[in-house]
């Protein structure tokens, strides 16, 4: 049984960036053929499913979810618990790509602004020459287009489906279609098509490393300062959700 610690009724598994590739691997191979849902939950996510129940109960239905920020690591603390380490999506999505080129796993990336798709791909085969990328499309499909996409990603028989679209429309996307995706894991991805296209710059590892990555982010992207003002709130919540009952934070996955 793998570790989890849950922050507010959302699980979060708590493992090493190397253990998620694997247990994606595994879920890849497993016998059961149903899609299965990987997502990576941040302060935002846990923040949103506070009002949003749909978006709620989707988070707990994933087979996977990495911690993705520091207010989730914060969120550990606060209950006198430890992530072993953050994994942001960008750091998730080359792992299972390094795990899926030795293992000959496929691959279809949606998601991300008109070309940004494509960038991707061009991107990731200078550092993964022998990846099998085996379609893409934009992140923006609607009505007959939306079942076109569908019946293309089936015909082409990926592993693995990236979705980036961003939180929660990605994880309600996926839910919404994973019974008709003929794919093994779709896996939602926010905003990591941008960073391998070379639209957005992460920190540098000693930023991203002492956990100010989100400073970085908020003084080249003055904008987000409207978005990270739920990190105070969600401390204060903690807090209160500590001293009040330990019953929100109990949570058991079932696989």
């Amino acid at each position: 049984m793998r570790n989890i610690i849950t922050i507010f009724g959302v699980p979060i598994d708590n493992i090493t960036k190397e253990e998620a590739g694997r247990i994606t691997l595994d879920l890849v191979r497993s016998s059961n053929k149903t899609c299965k849902m990987i997502f990576a939950p941040n302060t935002e996510f846990i923040m949103k499913a506070q009002k949003d129940k749909e978006f709620f109960e989707i988070l707990k239905l994933s087979s996977l979810s990495t911690p993705d920020s520091i207010g989730v690591m914060l969120g550990a603390k606060i209950q006198k618990k430890q992530f072993i380490e953050r994994i942001p999506g960008q750091a998730y999505f080359r792992e299972v790509l390094r795990v899926g080129e030795k293992e000959g796993l496929r691959f279809y990336l949606l998601g991300g602004m008109p070309g940004i798709a494509e960038k991707t791909k061009e991107n990731l085969l200078k550092l993964f020459p022998n990846i099998k990328i085996v379609g893409l499309h934009n992140g923006f499909i609607e009505g007959s287009e939306e079942k076109k996409v569908i019946e293309e990603i089936n015909e082409l028989k990926p592993n693995v489906l990236f979705v980036a679209m961003g939180a929660p429309k990605q994880e309600k996307w996926i839910y919404k279609h994973q019974k008709e995706l003929k794919v093994d894991v779709a896996a939602g991805q926010g905003g990591t098509f941008d960073y391998e296209a070379g639209r957005i710059k992460r920190a540098p590892q000693f930023i991203q490393k002492i956990g100010l990555e989100w400073l970085w982010r908020l003084i080249r992207e003055p904008k987000r300062i409207f978005r990270m003002s739920v990190l105070p709130v969600y401390v204060i919540k903690l807090l209160v959700a500590k001293d009040k009952t330990k019953g929100r934070f109990d949570f058991e996955r079932k696989i």
